[in-house]
Parts: C-alpha cells; sequence; structure tokens
C-alpha cells in the first residue's frame, strides 16, 4: 500500500509498514457475508472492532445472529451460532475468541487449536 499524501503516520501499523485494517466476516461455505474495511493501520488491534461500523452494529443487534439450531448427528439440544475472532477481541454472546494468556490448562490450550484452525480455513 503506498501512504495517502499528508496522512502522517496514521496508516503507519506496529510493524512499519503502511496499512488498512480489514474486518470481515465468512461464512461455513467460505463465502465473505460483510467486510469492512478502511481503519488507519495504526489503530490498536484491541480497538478494533470497537471502532469498526460492523462491530457497533454486532453488539447493538442491528445486525443478527441466526437463532440456535441442531447439528446434524449431534445429540446436543441446540447449538448457538457465533462469529470466530482471534485474540484481539473479547468475549461477547456472538463472539468467540480465544483464552487468552500464555498460562493456561491443557484443555484451553486444546480449545485455542481448534479455534485456530476454524479460523485459518477462512
Amino acid at each position: 500500500m503506498q501512504c495517502p499524501q499528508n496522512s502522517g503516520s496514521l496508516y503507519q501499523n506496529y510493524k512499519g509498514w503502511f496499512s488498512t485494517v480489514l474486518l470481515a466476516v465468512c461464512d461455513a461455505s467460505y463465502n465473505f457475508t460483510l467486510v469492512d474495511i478502511g481503519q488507519y493501520g495504526s489503530t490498536n488491534d484491541s480497538s478494533v472492532p470497537n471502532n469498526f461500523e460492523m462491530g457497533k452494529a454486532f453488539e447493538v443487534g442491528s445486525i443478527s445472529i441466526p437463532e440456535p439450531d441442531r447439528l446434524l448427528g449431534c445429540n446436543l439440544s441446540l447449538v448457538p451460532y457465533f462469529l470466530v475472532g482471534d485474540e484481539i477481541f473479547v468475549l461477547k454472546p456472538w463472539l468467540l475468541p480465544p483464552y487468552p494468556g500464555k498460562n493456561i490448562k491443557e484443555e484451553q490450550i486444546i480449545f485455542n487449536y481448534c479455534l485456530s484452525g476454524a479460523r485459518r480455513v477462512i
């Protein structure tokens, strides 16, 4: 990316590159369903979800997640739908990030590994 003229360091990320932040949602069939682009590269990772219109819309419920449903071949009653995020996100009823930190239990490490696998596919 070329830095826009007269933008100073707004587009410079913490690695020193010029960038624009992209936040995207994909469905279970790997199709992009929502895309929000445009935050400055200098935006702190932890504030990205709250600064994007998409994050605000999920928070207030103007973008809805499907109601819980049954999984084929599964004995569980109802399973909720949710978005899978990485470590910059915080736990929400509609968003599942990994367990934070390095000193976590073995079950949490396994969970994080599986969650990471779901994100890597997209």
